[in-house]
C-alpha cells in the first residue's frame, strides 16, 4: 500500500509558514514528499497548484537534479504555451525560484529566440509573458523593466515584480548609502569583492531561526550580548545570530556593498534593522575602532583571505576577555573530493557558469567531477557554483592549522557544531567514550581520517577567550 503523505503534507506547510524551522532540512523533507506523491510522468497540470511546490521553488534554490531538470522542462512548457490562468500561480513560483538561483538553468537556442523577442517588446507583454521572461532574464537589467509597475497589476504578477524589480531597486539604494569602516585594499581583497558585488552568495528568502541558545557546552553566553559578524555576505548569518542569541546589537561588515545591501533589505522585511548595522570593511584593515563584542562569528570568510591566519588574528582580538568565538573554516580532507570540479572550473569564466553545470550534470553518474557537485547545495544556485568551485581565493586548513589558531588567540576550544548531529555524535562516541564532550581535537583528528565527509561544511566551532 502507498504511503500516505497527507500528514506530512500539513507538518512541512506549516513549518515553512511559520517561518520558523531550518530551511534547508525543510526544503529536502519537501522535495521527498514530491517525490514519492507526484505521478511519473510528471504534466504542467499535475504540480501547477501544489502548495508544498510553491513553497519550495520560493524558499531557496531548488535541489536536486531531478527536480531541477522538472522545473525546467515546466518553465519551457509555459514559455511556449498560450495564457491559462490556471498556470498563473506556477509561472510565479518559478520566476522567483529563477531570480533565487540566478537564472542557472539550462536553455536551449528556441527558448532564447522567444526570450529576446519578449525582451525586445517588454511594454507589449501580458503579466503571464512578463512571468515567463522573469523565469529567464532579471527583469531589473531590462531597458524599460521599472514602467511595469506603473501597469497597475495585482495576483501572482505583483510577486514577481516585486521580487524582481522594487526589492532590486531598494538594494540598490541601500548599496549607495552603506557604511565604509575602512577601505577595501590588496588584491585578493578586491578579486573577492569583486566576486560577490557580482554574484551575492547565497541568495535566501527564509531565514528559518531555531532555538535561542543560551549556552555554548554547558558555558552560559552573555545575556543580551553584542555580536560582530566578521564577513556577513546576504545577512543570513547575522540575522540568525541576532536572533537565536537575542542580541542586543549586532555589528556586521562585508568586502561587497551588493550583499551588504540584500542583508539590510532582509533585516528590514524581517523587523529587526534597529539591531543591526551592516558596514563594509576589509577584516585585514579593521583596528580598534570597532569592538570589543561578546560574541564574534565569522563563518567562511577567513579562508578566502589573503592570511587566513592574520584574519583570525584581527577577528578573535575584537572579541572580549572571556568572549565567545566561532568560527567556520575549510578543512582541505572534506574538500578533496572538489578537486577534479575545480579543475574544470578553470576552463570556465564567471559569464559561463551555466554552461559549466550543465558540463557537469550531463557527466555520468559515476564521474569523480558530478558526484560531489549535484550533492551539494551550493550547485544549484549561480553564485552558489561559483562559491563551491570557482572561487577566486581559497585556502583549506587541517587540524594543526586549528591548533594553531586556537594557540595564537589564547582560545579554549568548545567543540564543533557537528557533535550536534546525532548520527555523527553517535559514531563519534562509539569510537571515543573518554570525550563525551567531544573536545579532544586529537580523537577527532582521528575520526576525520576515517569519516572524511564528517567537516564537508566546514569546520565549525566554539571557543572562548581568555579572561
Amino acid at each position: 500500500m502507498a504511503e500516505d503523505f497527507t500528514a506530512t503534507r500539513a507538518t512541512l506547510l506549516s513549518a515553512f509558514r511559520s517561518g520558523q524551522g531550518a530551511t534547508e532540512f525543510l526544503v529536502a523533507d519537501a522535495v521527498r514528499v514530491l517525490g514519492a506523491t507526484w505521478p511519473t510522468p510528471t504534466r504542467v497540470i499535475d504540480v501547477a497548484t501544489d502548495e508544498l511546490l510553491a513553497e519550495v521553488l520560493q524558499s531557496s534554490p531548488v535541489f536536486p537534479v531531478w527536480l531541477e531538470q522538472m522545473m525546467t522542462a515546466a518553465r519551457r512548457s509555459l514559455l511556449f504555451s498560450a495564457p491559462n490562468e490556471a498556470f498563473a500561480p506556477l509561472r510565479s513560483w518559478i520566476a522567483i525560484q529563477c531570480h533565487l538561483n540566478e537564472h542557472a538553468w539550462a536553455e536551449d537556442a528556441t527558448e532564447t529566440r522567444l526570450v529576446e523577442i519578449l525582451a525586445a517588446s517588454l511594454q507589449d507583454l501580458t503579466p503571464e509573458q512578463v512571468m515567463s521572461l522573469a523565469s529567464y532574464r532579471p527583469l531589473a537589467r531590462l531597458p524599460g523593466a521599472d514602467s511595469l509597475l506603473d501597469k497597475g497589476w495585482t495576483g501572482p504578477v505583483e510577486k514577481v515584480l516585486r521580487e524582481h524589480i522594487i526589492a532590486v531597486r531598494e538594494e540598490q539604494a541601500i548599496a549607495d548609502a552603506l557604511p565604509t569602516l575602512t577601505p577595501i585594499t590588496g588584491a585578493v581583497s578586491e578579486a573577492v569583492r569583486s566576486q560577490y558585488e557580482a554574484h551575492p552568495y547565497p541568495r535566501w528568502r527564509r531565514a528559518g531561526p531555531g532555538a535561542v541558545q543560551t549556552q555554548v557546552n554547558g558555558r552560559r553566553l552573555p545575556k543580551d550580548p553584542t555580536v560582530f559578524i566578521a564577513g556577513c555576505g546576504t545577512g543570513r548569518q547575522a540575522i540568525l545570530a541576532t536572533m537565536m542569541l537575542e542580541a542586543r546589537h549586532t555589528l556586521a561588515v562585508d568586502l561587497s556593498r551588493t550583499s551588504l545591501a540584500y542583508a539590510v533589505r532582509k533585516s528590514r522585511e524581517l523587523g529587526i534593522a534597529d539591531r543591526i548595522t551592516y558596514a563594509q570593511a576589509d577584516l585585514l584593515e579593521l583596528g580598534d575602532s570597532v569592538g570589543p563584542f561578546d560574541i564574534v562569528q565569522s563563518a567562511g570568510v577567513l579562508h578566502h583571505l589573503h592570511d587566513p591566519f592574520e584574519g583570525a588574528r584581527k577577528v578573535c582580538r575584537l572579541a572580549k576577555p572571556g568572549g565567545f568565538v566561532a568560527l567556520g573554516l575549510y578543512s582541505a580532507r572534506a574538500r578533496e573530493h572538489l578537486k577534479p570540479g575545480k579543475a574544470l572550473g578553470k576552463i570556465y569564466t564567471p559569464d559561463t557558469v551555466r554552461e559549466f553545470r550543465q558540463d557537469i550534470i550531463a557527466r555520468p553518474q559515476n564521474d569523480p567531477v558530478r558526484i560531489p557537485a549535484v550533492a551539494s547545495r551550493d550547485f544549484y544556485a549561480t553564485s552558489g557554483c561559483r562559491d563551491l568551485l570557482m572561487h577566486v581565493q581559497e585556502h583549506e586548513l587541517n587540524f594543526d592549522d586549528l591548533r594553531r589558531m586556537l594557540r595564537e588567540n589564547d582560545l579554549t576550544f568548545l567543540g564543533f557544531l557537528q557533535f550536534s548531529f546525532q548520527e555523527i555524535r553517535d559514531a563519534y562516541l562509539a569510537r571515543f567514550p573518554h570525550d563525551p564532550q567531544g573536545l579532544d581535537l586529537d580523537a577527532w583528528e582521528a575520526f576525520e581520517a576515517d569519516n572524511p565527509a564528517t567537516f564537508r561544511r566546514m569546520y565549525q566551532f566554539w571557543a572562548q577567550k581568555a579572561e
